[in-house]
């Protein structure tokens, strides 16, 4: 056993600092995540492109409503597509959007797979509500229970280009 009261609180120092580094270090911390998002989004910020370069490539896109989307998604695997929609949910951790193309009805949302690199320039703060015009090509549908216990099925769109200063 330790008497030393300077000993004890040498040994209660060197505790808190292991448990700290412990809890830094873990995976699950929003902290050490978040420095390594900054240090992605660093990386991938040079590979960004304005609005005026992509200007030449958005002529390729073409519009397709949520309802054709909706409704013969397997006709348009691997086209280009535009929309317009705002921001109804946000998952930076497994990088997608959920994008409300009509108001607030949740059933005419779509998700939209992302990199940082498909951002426009200088446009990556984003929070929901926000307005959003993205350029990309149809994956594949994504099926999930809604709060009703109902089965849904969306739209899933890789993006190419995504402004949210519209």
């Amino acid at each position: 056993m330790i008497r030393n009261l300077p000993t004890r609180l040498f040994m209660a120092l060197l505790c808190t600092l292991g448990l700290l580094t412990i809890y830094l270090l873990s995976s699950n911390n929003r902290i050490v995540g978040s420095i390594q998002e900054t240090k992605i989004d660093l990386a991938n910020r040079s590979k960004q492109k304005t609005v005026e370069e992509f200007k030449s490539e958005r002529k390729k896109y073409a519009y397709v409503s949520f309802d054709n989307l909706y409704s013969n998604t397997s006709l348009y695997y691997g086209t280009k597509i535009y929309q317009t929609g705002h921001i109804k949910n946000l998952d930076m951790e497994h990088k997608y959007l959920l994008v409300a193309l009509d108001g607030n009805d949740e059933s005419r949302t779509i998700k939209l797979k992302y990199n940082v690199a498909d951002f426009a320039r200088g446009e990556i703060n984003l929070q929901e509500e926000d307005p959003v015009k993205f350029y990309g090509r149809v994956l594949t549908m994504d099926s999930y229970v809604n709060e009703k216990g109902r089965d849904i099925n969306r739209p899933v769109i890789s993006a190419d280009f995504i402004q949210t200063k519209i």
